[in-house]
């Protein structure tokens, strides 16, 4: 009966010492944070028959609900971290949906566009300090757009 009695303790202590090891994870990740890996995707939207920049381009970034806009040099540019794009999720490109926003406003009336960018080792332009410091991704996505027929 006694033999019983101290497994069944066992058990329980050892279920007790695994909450504390959880805890203590759970709280060093909150306290000093956990390092994600940094990601840039930029590039320059132009005209495929003229080669001129294109203002006002929206560029939807799908699985991060991420709106942004050419600038007047055709430009865009977007940082996100790792969270829900990690270095294991890589294998999964970021979908990119281009669109023309104001028509003839623009120089033309654009074809929308749907681009998958994958970010591979190359893509890597500062390789982060373990603990301290992130690994940081940049790919340059030059997009070129048609006229609407």
């Amino acid at each position: 009966m006694n033999k019983l009695i101290i497994k069944f303790f066992d058990k329980i202590i050892i279920v007790l010492l695994g909450f504390v090891g959880l805890s203590s994870i759970v709280y060093s990740c909150a306290k000093y944070g956990m390092i994600l890996p940094e990601f840039e995707i930029k590039g320059v939207v132009t005209d495929k028959t003229t080669a001129k920049p294109i203002q006002n381009i929206r560029i939807i970034r799908e699985q991060h609900d991420d709106t942004l806009y050419t600038n007047s040099k055709g430009e865009y540019a977007s940082k996100f971290w790792g969270g829900r794009y990690s270095l294991i999720e890589r294998e999964n490109p970021i979908h990119l949906k281009v669109e023309d926003i104001d028509g003839e406003a623009n120089g033309g009336d654009f074809e929308t566009q749907e681009i998958d960018v994958k970010f591979t080792e190359a893509d890597l332009v500062k390789k982060g300090r373990g603990d301290k410091t992130p690994d940081i991704y940049v790919k340059k996505q030059n997009i070129q757009l048609e006229h609407k027929k």
